[in-house]
């Protein structure tokens, strides 16, 4: 399965974000169901960090204050649960999840549902629990039908926009995710850093690698902050296509050092540690 699922499946506070402008930080039209402009403004937050710039630790911090400010967050507590690494922590709020009576509207609802399957995903996998084989295709499914369903109807919602075109890409492939993510994003849009790394991203699993690092450079440039990850991630992952593995370890290795809890980046570097092992086995 594409990493990218996990984005899905997954699928995340320093000082370079003074640099942003307020308004890329200020709550979304819409609210998710919380009651609380900081619970709203975090769980945004949340987003921005995981998506925009790869800081996963950063990211898995902001949605869990937001709901500290509103427990009946019942959407900003599942993402919670599928951001978090203790297993433990998954599994108690999937249960939580599963018996809460705290009301959720339907659009809430179509947010909530991919997220309680994306814990289930994670926490058979952690268990070792082996699922029907009818699951994945199920999920993405659900996925798609779901945020296709949200985005048209809250067009302005980039990130879960974002989290769609990630679906499209893992049961259609990267060319018609990326003719999506050009059809689909506002002008705007286009321009929000995700955006800018994942058509890179897509441009790569395509093989248009120059149009890639191209995208890479221009994605750099905006960032212009070497302590955010994921630029190192972006060309490491190209670089990885590539088989150039010893650039592509290099920016591995650096986006690891600035946040050991970026899944992208420790998953890239499996590959990267086997195929290295491969070919030196080969000399």
């Amino acid at each position: 399965m594409k990493h990218s699922i996990y984005i899905l499946v997954f699928i995340l506070f320093s000082s370079c974000h003074q640099k942003q402008s307020k308004s890329s930080s200020k709550p979304a039209g819409y609210s998710y169901g919380a009651k609380n402009d900081s619970a709203v403004f975090y769980f945004n937050k949340g987003w921005e960090y995981i998506l925009d710039y790869g800081q996963w630790t950063l990211s898995e911090k902001a949605f869990r204050k937001a709901i500290t400010f509103d427990s009946t967050f019942v959407v900003g507590k599942a993402i919670v649960g599928k951001s978090t690494q203790n297993g433990t922590e998954r599994i108690q709020i999937l249960k939580d999840l599963n018996n809460s009576n705290i009301p959720v509207s339907e659009d809430d609802q179509l947010i909530l549902e991919v997220t309680r399957i994306t814990i289930e995903l994670f926490n058979a996998r952690d268990q070792n629990i082996p699922l029907p084989k009818e699951f994945i295709p199920d999920f993405l499914a659900t996925a798609e039908k779901n945020y296709r369903t949200f985005v048209h109807k809250y067009p302005n919602e980039s990130y879960i926009k974002g989290e769609y075109i990630e679906v499209l890409n893992a049961i259609y492939g990267a060319k018609p995710a990326l003719d999506s993510l050009h059809k689909l994003t506002t002008e705007k849009q286009k321009k929000i850093p995700f955006f800018v790394s994942y058509a890179a991203t897509l441009m790569s699993e395509i093989g248009d690698f120059e149009a890639a690092l191209s995208t890479a450079h221009d994605f750099n440039e905006q960032i212009n902050d070497p302590k955010i990850p994921q630029p190192y991630v972006l060309y490491g992952s190209i670089y990885l296509k590539m088989d150039s593995l010893e650039k592509a370890n290099r920016y591995i290795d650096k986006a690891l050092k600035l946040d050991p809890k970026h899944i992208f980046a420790q998953r890239f570097k499996k590959q990267i540690v086997t195929k290295l092992e491969i070919t030196d086995g080969n000399d």
